[in-house]
């Protein structure tokens, strides 16, 4: 019986099983690399869809609330009580109407102010009244200076809103103005619903051009002033760098060893001026993709060994015949 030589037959096995072996690793890291850059698109296109629908939210809340400011606005009996200086009568008018709005359509801010830009009636803090508001509500100051209706995103001592402001008006004279400002949580909560994302709309302290609520969770300058998930933020914000962007940026992260889809979007008021930004954290299914990648280096290691057992039998029937 012939003596085999297993180092030689192993010898010349091992290099095509080898050649093998590299090409199904080559072809299954190139999979990867391409599942990865699909995914990494996949993700910017989710998130920046996300964005689109909040700010259409938004959109809608800034038109309605201006829609209210408006149609009280153009009240006699308001214009009338507005210019007598009458804040008992301003809040008998409004009194039924604004318990309505707040419980049903979320509005969380609702008054007027006079032509000094003295706030002379808030329906939401009725106890506060007759300070100076021109130093920090400049949309206030727009709507009295331009006696044009002014809307967007503005931060006052009762929190972040969406807000609308209309100048009201009597025989071509400026009797003050009043506003409406709808609560930003619920327009939150109806995104997250519809897309399963965390959102938190944060402002920077030295951004916001007012004193924030010092019971607001606060991390550095940055002030969480509504969230869908305030600990998951808090945590979020204390282990990631962040700092107000100027443009949409989307990437990873990991949090509690768990990945997610991080965008962060500019929050601008509505003069345009930048004052926060709004973050938003989806979770990724990465046990499924973690398994994936794992099957998949799997299958190149055992190509490589059978090929090489393949080859090694060849070698020995061939060094047989």
């Amino acid at each position: 019986m012939p003596i085999i030589d297993w180092k030689r037959l192993a010898a010349s096995a091992l290099a095509p099983a080898v050649l093998i072996g590299l090409i199904l690793g080559a072809m299954l890291w190139h999979q990867h690399e391409s599942v990865e850059r699909v995914a990494d698109r996949d993700r910017a296109a989710q998130m920046r869809l996300v964005g689109s629908l909040l700010d259409a939210n938004l959109d809608q809340a800034a038109k309605f609330s201006l829609a209210l400011a408006e149609t009280f606005a153009r009240n006699p009996q308001i214009r009338e009580a507005l210019a007598a200086g009458d804040r008992a009568r301003l809040e008998a008018l409004s009194k039924d109407a604004y318990q309505y709005l707040s419980r049903q359509a979320s509005v969380q801010i609702f008054g007027y102010h006079s032509p000094d830009l003295r706030y002379l009636l808030r329906m939401h803090r009725p106890d506060q009244h007759g300070d100076d508001i021109s130093g920090f509500r400049a949309m206030v100051v727009a709507a009295n200076r331009l006696r044009r209706s002014q809307t967007g995103v503005e931060i006052g001592i009762a929190g972040i809103g969406i807000r609308g402001v209309a100048p009201i008006e009597q025989g071509g004279a400026l009797l003050g103005s009043v506003e409406a400002g709808l609560d930003i949580r619920p327009m939150l909560d109806l995104v997250k619903t519809a897309t399963n994302t965390e959102i938190a709309v944060v402002a920077a302290a030295s951004l916001s051009g007012v004193a924030l609520d010092p019971k607001l969770p606060s991390i550095g300058d940055l002030s969480i002033m509504a969230s869908t998930n305030e600990a998951l933020f808090a945590r979020f914000l204390r282990a990631v760098p962040t700092k107000p962007v100027r443009d949409v940026e989307v990437a990873t992260r990991r949090l509690d060893g768990q990945s997610y889809g991080v965008m962060a979007q500019p929050l601008v008021d509505f003069s345009g001026r930048l004052i926060g930004m709004a973050i938003m954290l989806k979770e990724e299914p990465s046990s499924d993709w973690r398994r994936l990648t794992t099957e998949l280096w799997v299958i190149a290691l055992c190509g490589g060994i059978v090929a090489f057992v393949g080859f090694l039998v060849l070698a020995r029937r061939r060094r047989d015949a």
